[in-house]
């Protein structure tokens, strides 16, 4: 499976930045690390090799050291412009990918980081994940409401390998 450069280069910042990663979760970022850790260093390594090539290592560093949107934008789009000009360096990203993405838990997230500056008025919700046991499901994660909330029936389930 082929995904646009676009995708990628936000995968791989994700994966690579590990404040990045440890707020999608921290429990999904434990078990990323666990399952994929060799994997995300070698695609860490790959990048700052790159980088350092094109002198643009200095993106990495500060997306690093101050994970803000701004930096972590600017990193993926130094990523997607250099897989679009070195194919074998986008194609070698992409097979990093696959291989995180197989190692990794199965992760559905919804209503997660909303804001919303007035009233909330949301319906009966259901979440279902097919397949893999190990699939984490998170639901309204850090939610900033300005007024009234109100919220259905939240139904979540996780069906295993069918």
């Amino acid at each position: 499976m082929f995904e646009p450069v676009s995708v990628v280069a936000g995968i791989v910042t994700t994966v690579i930045l590990p404040k990045v990663l440890d707020t999608v979760s921290a429990n999904i970022g434990e078990a990323v690390w666990e399952k994929s850790g060799e994997v995300i260093q070698t695609t860490r390594e790959f990048v700052q090799t790159k980088l350092q090539a094109t002198g643009t290592a200095g993106l990495l560093a500060r997306a690093e050291a101050n994970p803000t949107e701004a930096n972590v934008q600017v990193l993926e789009a130094e990523l997607v412009s250099q897989m679009e000009e070195d194919r074998e360096f986008a194609a070698r990203l992409q097979e990093l990918v696959n291989q995180i993405q197989s190692q990794s838990p199965a992760v559905q997230v919804i209503l997660d980081k909303l804001r919303i500056t007035g009233k909330l008025d949301l319906g009966n919700i259901t979440q279902i994940k097919e397949g893999q046991t190990s699939a984490k499901q998170l639901l309204g994660r850090d939610w900033q409401v300005g007024s009234d909330a109100k919220v259905g029936d939240i139904t979540q389930e996780n069906r295993g390998d069918k």
